[in-house]
């Protein structure tokens, strides 16, 4: 690597460092996995992607990169004005990144080693492109969190937050809408006038929030980087983030009641399934932008308008 200059271009070292990234890379393909007795592989690439298929919760990782490349390409000015020097401490990204994937490797539990991943690459980045780059990016950056898989640690949070959900949804329904339904643990079903059962309807773990929950995150993240400065404002949108998706889901299950003991097992059932999308929409979207509103910056010594010139005529004799 050469010594450091200013690099007025942007993006230097393209060459140097497509090599670095793709050693660092091919590191994860080749030697990336040691748990073969779950997937027979020796790639840490082949070892996440059935962790993603197989569970839509963690499958919002396989989006992650492209909102990082996403949200450094939003940052074009600040990148035209960096200097681009090479920074050798930088290498200690990329150590700090090895060692966490031996240790991963060592121990067997590829998540670990997913992090060391992410960690080199933020470090051999900074290596070639200086200091700046890495204050520039390290934000975008931690989006790639987002591709550790997480979602086998969740399962008693998970049930605790079906039974929550189920709980308000049913108190809803029944003490402000007066619908005769009941409540057995996740379970939910109603009683027709008649005394004949109606619908009934199991409140799945895809219903207590973690699945929206990492969507929501994601999503409040990057609108507090792009329209937000204040490290308070971002902290409050990123608080915000398990309390909206909690609340979209108790409205999509209000929603499922309401519908189902109107229509029937079947249209509820159609809801059910069908109506997440519209909910994350006008919950959680709608209240960010909500909230975004209210926590909006104030401009910084807005410009005033400037004073008339006076003239330079002179009046006539």
């Amino acid at each position: 690597m050469s010594a450091p200059t200013s690099q007025p271009a942007r993006f230097p070292y393209r060459v140097e460092i497509g090599v670095a990234l793709g050693a660092w890379l091919a590191l994860f393909h080749w030697l990336g996995n040691s748990t073969f007795g779950y997937v027979a592989t020796p790639s840490l690439f082949g070892w996440l992607y059935p962790l993603y298929d197989a569970n839509p919760d963690d499958g919002i990782g396989l989006l992650a990169p492209f909102v990082t490349i996403w949200m450094i390409s939003q940052r074009r000015k600040e990148l035209e004005s960096l200097t681009w020097n090479p920074w050798l401490p930088s290498l200690g990204w990329v150590v700090l990144g090895l060692l966490l994937h031996l240790a991963g490797y060592q121990v067997q539990q590829g998540r670990v080693s997913v992090l060391g991943m992410i960690v080199g690459l933020y470090g051999i980045t900074g290596l070639y492109w200086g200091r700046d780059w890495l204050k520039l990016a390290r934000f975008p950056f931690a989006m790639l969190l987002f591709c550790i898989p997480t979602s086998v640690y969740l399962a008693a949070v998970t049930f605790k937050l079906r039974l929550f959900v189920a709980t308000v949804a049913t108190g809803f329904c029944t003490e402000i809408l007066g619908m005769h339904i009941l409540r057995k643990g996740t379970e939910v079903y109603n009683v027709g006038p008649d005394g004949l059962p109606g619908f009934r309807f199991e409140v799945a773990a895809a219903c207590s929030g973690i699945r929206s929950l990492t969507a929501v995150l994601l999503l409040v993240l990057v609108y507090g980087f792009l329209f937000f400065r204040s490290p308070i404002r971002r902290l409050i949108l990123l608080l915000s983030a398990p309390v909206l998706a909690v609340l979209g889901n108790i409205f999509r299950l209000i929603t499922v009641f309401i519908v189902g003991e109107s229509l029937g097992q079947e249209a509820g059932a159609k809801i059910e399934t069908g109506f997440g999308f519209v909910t994350f929409i006008g919950v959680a979207i709608g209240g960010t932008l909500l909230l975004g509103r209210w926590l909006k910056e104030k401009p910084e010594n807005p410009p005033s308008a400037p004073e008339p010139a006076a003239s330079t005529a002179s009046s006539p004799a």
